[in-house]
């Protein structure tokens, strides 16, 4: 029975990535780097890179993969199935003889002088039912040829089956050239770099020592996963750490967190704030995923924070309690709390300190005072912004040097990051230039 719609998931379960990843390994036709080092056919360097051309040296890599290429097209159940050399041409015979279906091979260039068809090699009759392969896709680019030569000739593509999708943008290339084609693949260069980190060891996420210099918070704010990953990724091995709030709620502990801690510490910026019994059951959520931070309302009282400590005791999750917002003004304190925002924070931090806490989070203008009163807190500091840029809607803020002169371990950025034309470039020029750090 033929599958009508191409599932969203990869047609590798995470068990299946792992071995596969782990095999490409073995046989040399994966390469890592975490330098970033190897380069990509269109230009530019990456940190993971598949090539299944090498497959062609090694008998037992054309088996692994063309048996991994069976998984999907036996799903889809295809008249014939159509390779684009070079990547997979060596895989076409196999392939063939084990699913008893013919193939088509379709030439990237036409052949001049053939008095055969110059850009098809094999037979296929209108309304045929196809599945384009290929080892990986990355802009999108060199699919839309033999996409296009499938529609000339009346076939009917189910989907592009690939083993790597490298997650580079072939959605916006597809959407602007109008082409309608589903893409499959068997895992994402995410799930590649995830096992290579977290499953099998074989690659560092980052060199402690540039975690342990980087004082930035990235705050992934109203962004989605599409968004985030570029620029994650670019900045895997700089240390930075990657707060999640919104999104968080939005994708779930058990499904972001793993996935985040990939490509850095995360602050879990879910700002506690309910009675204690509800801030444990939390917390006993996200124990085992062990975020480098959590935060929870200094004003839920002792009790509340003693609740966070206690469940997450012996993860190495700092529990931070968050004072004053840095958008609370005088005016407003005054408002809420009947006194200023530094007399508010005084009273917030002594509760902090006698449940526990492993630091606060609170505004560049109170940061001296607090490290002063509590220097063994991990004080972080929101509501930086480098000098001329918008303030939005923060009211307390001031530059990332002053934040670190005046005590501040750690200070959280967003819109001035993500928002910029080049977020990665505009994260190193924060830290070298203005914070004097080198990554």
């Amino acid at each position: 029975m033929k599958m009508k719609v191409i599932p969203k998931v990869p047609w590798l379960f995470q068990e299946e990535q792992r071995d596969v990843v782990a095999r490409l390994l073995e046989l040399k036709l994966l390469k890592f780097d975490n330098g970033r080092s190897l380069p990509l056919k269109k230009g530019g360097t990456t940190d993971v890179y598949i090539n299944l051309r090498d497959a062609r040296d090694n008998p037992e890599g054309i088996e692994l993969v063309s048996g991994l290429f069976e998984i999907p097209l036996r799903r889809l159940n295809v008249k014939r199935f159509v390779e684009v050399p070079d990547s997979v041409s060596c895989f076409a015979g196999p392939l063939s003889l084990a699913l008893r279906r013919s193939y088509l091979t379709i030439r990237e260039q036409a052949k001049e002088g053939r008095v055969a068809d110059a850009t098809m090699i094999g037979h296929s009759s209108e309304g045929d039912e196809v599945a384009i392969i290929d080892d990986v896709i990355t802009d999108g680019a060199s699919k839309i040829v033999p996409w296009r030569e499938c529609v000339r000739r009346g076939l009917t593509t189910r989907a592009l089956v690939v083993l790597v999708d490298r997650q580079q943008g072939w959605q916006d290339k597809f959407a602007k050239e109008g082409i309608n084609l589903p893409v499959w693949p068997g895992m994402t260069l995410h799930d590649v770099r995830r096992h290579l980190i977290q499953t099998l060891g074989v690659m560092k996420r980052c060199d402690p020592k540039a975690e342990e210099a980087n004082p930035i918070i990235l705050a992934l704010d109203g962004k989605n996963w599409d968004e985030i990953l570029p620029v994650i990724d670019q900045l895997r091995t700089t240390g930075c750490i990657l707060k999640v709030n919104d999104y968080l709620f939005d994708q779930g502990i058990s499904n972001l967190l793993p996935n985040l801690s990939v490509y850095g510490r995360v602050m879990a910026d879910l700002k506690c704030h309910d009675i204690s019994n509800t801030v444990e059951n939390t917390c006993k959520r996200l124990r085992p995923y062990a975020p480098w931070a959590v935060t929870v309302h200094a004003s839920g009282g002792e009790e509340m924070i003693k609740a966070a400590v206690k469940t997450l005791e012996g993860t190495g999750t700092k529990i931070l309690a968050v004072t004053v917002l840095t958008s609370i003004d005088e005016t407003t304190g005054k408002e809420i709390y009947t006194r200023l925002p530094i007399e508010q924070v005084r009273v917030l931090a002594g509760i902090a300190k006698r449940a526990g806490a492993h630091g606060l989070v609170c505004s560049v203008h109170e940061v001296a005072e607090m490290r002063n009163v509590y220097p063994s807190f991990t004080l972080v500091t929101p509501g930086v912004r480098s000098p001329g840029e918008d303030t939005h809607d923060q009211q307390r803020v001031d530059t990332p040097k002053a934040a670190l002169d005046n005590g501040a371990n750690f200070i959280v950025g967003g819109r001035q990051f993500l928002n910029a034309i080049d977020p990665v470039a505009e994260v190193k020029r924060v830290l070298t230039e203005e914070l004097g750090i080198t990554i």
